[in-house]
């Protein structure tokens, strides 16, 4: 009885506690790739339906990009501004990596582009014209009541 207050017995429901994500087991360097494109398919398709990742999956990807060859090309198959273009973009996805790491701890941009695609703003245009021709005629009296 003691050892189940300290956790020490096994529970006999550690199904409960198992993450929901995807274990994948590859044989084989095709399956690996398969589950990799079923990996990013996911993620655009979540993208698309409005979904925000976390900074944890930002910077994952992040990271993931800097490994790629993309980013990682050898000085003889590409020109000097191509090369200074692949050196811009690492840093920029560094600095990017840095933003998110000490000024997005609680996925606050994450909050904002979300609550931002939910609010509903509308603009009465007629209204604006018509106190901006209000404010332009009172603005012309007082015009031509300084050149009297």
């Amino acid at each position: 009885m003691i050892t189940s207050c300290f956790g020490l017995r096994k529970s006999r429901h550690d199904d409960e506690h198992e993450p929901l994500l995807p274990k994948y087991n590859d044989d084989t360097t095709m399956q690996r790739r398969v589950h990799q494109k079923l990996h990013s398919y996911q993620m655009m398709r979540a993208l698309s339906k409005g979904y925000m990742p976390s900074n944890e999956q930002l910077i994952v990807n992040l990271r993931t990009l800097l490994a790629s060859d993309v980013l990682n090309t050898s000085d003889a198959e590409i020109s000097e501004s191509g090369r200074l273009l692949v050196k811009f973009g690492k840093q920029w996805v560094n600095q990017f990596i840095e933003l998110l790491l000490h000024k997005n701890s609680e996925d606050q941009i994450q909050d904002f582009i979300w609550f931002l695609t939910k609010s509903k703003i509308t603009v009465d245009a007629k209204d604006i014209a018509k106190r901006s021709a209000k404010i332009r005629a009172r603005a012309d009296t007082a015009a031509g009541m300084f050149w009297l």
